[in-house]
């Protein structure tokens, strides 16, 4: 019979153990979600920033003139 206690608490220990592995991981999930939603955020503001200044950009594709020679 004590054995069998010793089986059970063993158990209910692992149990425990893994709910409170499930709940940190869970935690950890839920903060990487919310960094991935912030940088998700920066870069579609970073590529229409870039959009802006290549619509708004006047510079020419010609090739540039090569330096004067001293």
């Amino acid at each position: 019979m004590k054995e069998l206690e010793n089986r059970l608490n063993d158990i209910e220990m692992k149990v425990a153990f893994q709910e409170d592995t499930i709940n940190q991981l869970s935690d950890e999930i839920a903060m990487l979600n919310e960094l991935v939603d912030r940088q998700r955020t920066q870069i579609e503001y970073l590529g229409t920033r870039i959009g802006e200044m290549s619509q708004g950009s006047t510079v020419s594709n010609a090739p540039e003139p090569p330096p004067p020679h001293y």
